[in-house]
């Protein structure tokens, strides 16, 4: 069974330039984790499974830790649900940044681990 959490917006301070650490931006963050034998689907018991309030409370922790580089915030929450969610065999971040500062107009810029 795999569980997404599609598009948890976040307004974050990470980047490398002066201004997107002072201005901040909005990021979108996704998550995939598979979980083999989930006990909660035969159960109906959040207890056997895993709780999406807790998944978009690690996300967000990890996301108020501005870091220079999204590919480190996105290890970073990657590691943090490992880490929470023993039962997870395999875990996915993406994370979308808007309007990056680039010199060409750019909508989004994003890294997935």
């Amino acid at each position: 069974m795999i569980i997404r959490l599609r598009d948890i917006q976040c307004h974050a301070y990470h980047g490398v330039l002066e201004e997107e650490k002072q201005k901040g931006n909005t990021f979108l963050v996704n998550v995939s984790i598979a979980v083999d034998d989930p006990q909660g689907i035969p159960s109906d018991d959040i207890q056997d499974t895993l709780d999406y309030r807790s998944v978009c409370t690690i996300v967000h922790q990890e996301m108020q830790q501005a870091s220079d580089l999204l590919e480190h915030v996105a290890w970073r929450i990657k590691h943090a649900l490992q880490a929470a969610f023993p039962q997870a065999q395999e875990v996915h971040v993406r994370i979308a940044k808007k309007n990056p500062p680039l010199d060409l107009p750019v909508a989004w810029a994003e890294v997935e681990v």
